[in-house]
């Protein structure tokens, strides 16, 4: 058994003699384990945690190199989106001015037509 816990279960079968009742005694002498099965339990699980450890250290080591992989292609997608990003408040800052200029450039123009309408309406002061 080793050293671990454990429940032994001893039946007895007296399928042989139905109607004779039979007297059955037993002695049952309860041993600690030797060194040696000491030992052994406990290389056996040594060995045993070893393995579980060395599949979980190949696995993990496996997993990491893809978390890094996917890392690596996000910092490279983020840098690439900042340059854009950047590039795209510059122009954002020129259609700003641009639309600006624009603005202006309709107000004065509107005043301009609404004058000439006047004068060719009108006529200008000398005309009079």
């Amino acid at each position: 058994v080793g050293s671990v816990p454990c429940a032994i279960v001893f039946s007895f079968d007296n399928e042989y003699s139905w109607f004779k009742e039979k007297l059955v005694t037993y002695r049952i002498t309860v041993r600690p384990p030797s060194r040696e099965n000491i030992v052994a339990g406990r290389r056996r699980r040594a060995k045993a945690a070893l393995r579980a450890v060395t599949d979980d250290v190949s696995s993990a080591e496996k997993r990491l190199e893809r978390a890094t992989q996917q890392r690596t292609a996000l910092a490279t997608d983020i840098a690439r989106m900042e340059k854009e990003l950047a590039e795209k408040k510059k122009s954002l800052d020129v259609a700003q001015k641009e639309e600006g200029w624009l603005k202006d450039r309709v107000k004065l123009r509107q005043l301009q037509q609404t004058e000439l309408r006047k004068r060719l309406d009108d006529g200008w002061d000398d005309e009079s």
